[in-house]
């Protein structure tokens, strides 16, 4: 289960990784071509992406995902969301914040 951190490591560098995350899919910014739905507006709100670029938004939606499909693998431990959290602290500004938003969003099953 740990091979699956290190995707969500590879997709975290896409905030850091200048024209690698230009090729994100993009959002509902201007000019964007997908919509986001309800789960990802609160996602992104909740995250504090909501102001973020539609490639940054896609990404942390992307990564968001990731997270969720973890703890269903790994189990739902408060220990897997402190992993998590930790894994993405390089990457990401706010890692708890990150990783409560993306469970209330896409996962609740996995509340801790």
């Amino acid at each position: 289960m740990r091979t699956l951190v290190t995707a969500i490591a590879a997709i975290a560098l896409l905030f850091g990784g200048g024209p690698a995350a230009l090729a994100a899919p993009q959002s509902n910014i201007v000019g964007s071509t997908t919509p986001h739905s309800a789960a990802d507006r609160q996602f992104l709100r909740d995250s504090h992406y909501d102001a973020e670029t539609a490639a940054v938004q896609d990404a942390a939606i992307k990564l968001a995902h990731t997270q969720c499909d973890y703890l269903t693998a790994v189990g739902n431990s408060p220990d897997e969301h402190i992993y998590l959290a930790e894994s993405a602290s390089e990457t990401i500004e706010f890692p708890y914040l990150f990783v409560y938003a993306a469970v209330e969003a896409y996962c609740p099953e996995n509340r801790a």
